[in-house]
């Protein structure tokens, strides 16, 4: 008899919300509170936060577990809470903290971990050094979960992070950040990250005031699916980590994948879009940068797209794959070229662009916008972009960002990973915003004529899914013993037929 293979689909979020997880109690935040009740919630805690203004400092330390994280969010999503801090420096204003740097954030996160934070406004965090960020986290902060919130017009949109912090900020808009009043040898961006590891998801970044729209210095920083426009200097960069302090070897990476780049029509630094620079000096240390399926819109015509600053020899690596590399020449540039390399395949660029060592390169007069007048860089019909991607490459994206400037903060499934940029021309999926549930990936199985294998295919945007397996419904699920590859639209897996009956499931690999 043929066993039986029955396949559960299993609807879980990216992020599980701590009303469902939690069993802590429910602490009611208004604008006649202080920091009090903010500051003094649990492990399992659920703190919601009234519509109104406040303008008190936050000290977050508490180590909560992933099974009971501390939940912090807006009453009223719509209506949110703001953190608005006026004329006033946050170096006066009321908070528990009271050490040399209380003033580095409106909030911070020291130490803590499993916080998730939803629907806040972040306004006016400014401070005498004139580097205070609508929130910072550092000290080994992990699992904060940074969903829905609003940084405008402060020093720094968001800042922190050292060697081992984790940070994921997902529908967030950060809009205008920076203090043209900071000293250009110390600038402030939109967002400054020191260290730790990063990502960021279906955001909106632009206009930053002073310097980039993203300054990083992580680990690993991952940045898909979001919307970066008009840094005030350039759009954003990788340099060296400080934290580092022995003598390595040292490896950082900084991944972009399907976001959407519009450089300013006149940037304060024209020669380079994204930088890679160890600007510390650091000894021993590997620099990478991973450009995958992005749209960039240039304005200035020759600015280098990814530029390797590697002058005093840093061995730096640029991978730039199914890129639109529109309105410059030089989709790369590397100073030492004995100690950097880029390799790629499958970009679009203008005809008169230099490939350079990027293989395979599409060069026609124009990509084939949507509607570029309107920012609509989605593809039309005869696009010379479609159904032109190398979909071979390692790291194809699932999703794409919703929609444009005017209509953001959004993510839909993408259709699959055969056009060239950000967007495919097949998507038709509704799109997914931050309290929405999770697209459920559909998982199918099919049966090959030999009965030994089974078959098992679920679509792109659900790759951070794993299959599991349990011979019995009340036996504890482990992780199937599973073949996995990927196409230009599907995650496949190829199991064994066992003897006696099997139950799969997907199960996000987070959870």
């Amino acid at each position: 008899m043929i066993p039986a293979i029955k396949a559960f689909i299993v609807a879980i979020a990216i992020i599980c919300l701590a009303a469902g997880t939690s069993h802590g109690a429910v602490i009611n935040v208004s604008p006649t509170d202080n920091y009090t009740k903010i500051e003094g919630a649990n492990p399992g805690d659920e703190v919601i936060i009234a519509p109104g203004t406040y303008a008190f400092r936050v000290y977050l330390t508490k180590q909560a577990g992933a099974t009971n994280p501390i939940f912090i969010h807006a009453q009223n999503p719509t209506n949110p809470p703001v953190w608005d801090f006026g004329t006033n420096l946050v170096d006066n204003a009321p908070g528990s903290y009271t050490a040399g740097d209380r003033a580095r954030g409106g909030w911070q996160f020291s130490g803590a971990q499993n916080y998730t934070l939803s629907g806040i406004v972040f306004r006016n965090c400014r401070n005498a050094a004139k580097d205070c960020g609508g929130i910072r986290y550092y000290e080994t902060t992990s699992n904060l979960f940074i969903k829905n919130c609003y940084f405008i017009s402060n020093d720094v949109g968001m800042t922190g992070g050292t060697q081992d912090s984790q940070a994921t900020v997902e529908f967030c808009e950060f809009n205008a950040n920076g203090n043209t009043n900071a000293p250009a040898s110390a600038p402030t961006h939109n967002i400054y990250i020191y260290g730790g590891y990063l990502t960021m998801r279906y955001c909106f970044l632009h206009d930053s005031v002073q310097g980039q729209n993203f300054h990083i210095r992580c680990r690993v920083a991952t940045l898909e699916y979001n919307w970066f426009a008009r840094a005030a200097n350039y759009e954003g960069d990788l340099m060296s980590d400080d934290d580092f302090t022995s003598s390595g070897p040292y490896s950082q990476t900084l991944i972009l994948r399907g976001n959407v780049i519009v450089q300013n029509s006149s940037p304060g630094n024209h020669s380079q879009v994204i930088a890679i620079f160890n600007d510390e000096s650091t000894p021993n240390l590997t620099m990478n940068v991973q450009v995958l399926y992005n749209t960039f819109v240039g304005a200035y015509g020759s600015s280098q797209f990814v530029h390797l600053s590697n002058a005093d020899g840093t061995p730096m690596n640029a991978q730039i794959s199914d890129n639109i590399i529109y309105d410059t020449t030089v989709p790369y540039y590397i100073e030492s070229a004995p100690a950097g390399s880029a390799s790629g395949v499958n970009n679009w660029m203008p005809m008169n662009a230099t490939p350079g060592t990027l293989s395979n390169s599409v060069q026609t007069a124009a990509p084939g916008f949507l509607n570029p007048a309107a920012k609509d860089y989605h593809l039309a019909a005869g696009s010379a972009c479609i159904g032109q991607a190398n979909p071979s490459v390692y790291g194809l994206p699932g999703k794409e960002y919703f929609y444009n400037e005017a209509t953001n903060l959004m993510w839909r499934p993408r259709a699959a990973a055969r056009d060239i940029g950000a967007f495919e021309s097949a998507s038709t999926n509704k799109p997914v915003g931050p309290y929405d549930a999770f697209a459920q990936p559909a998982l199918n199985v099919t049966l090959p004529s030999g009965l030994t294998n089974a078959l098992l295919s679920w679509p792109l945007f659900a790759q951070d899914f794993q299959l599991m397996e349990t011979s019995a419904l009340t036996s504890p699920w482990s992780a199937a013993a599973a073949a996995y590859s990927t196409n230009a639209s599907n995650v496949n897996a190829t199991v064994e037929i066992n003897s006696s009956a099997q139950f799969l499931r997907l199960q996000n690999s987070e959870q």
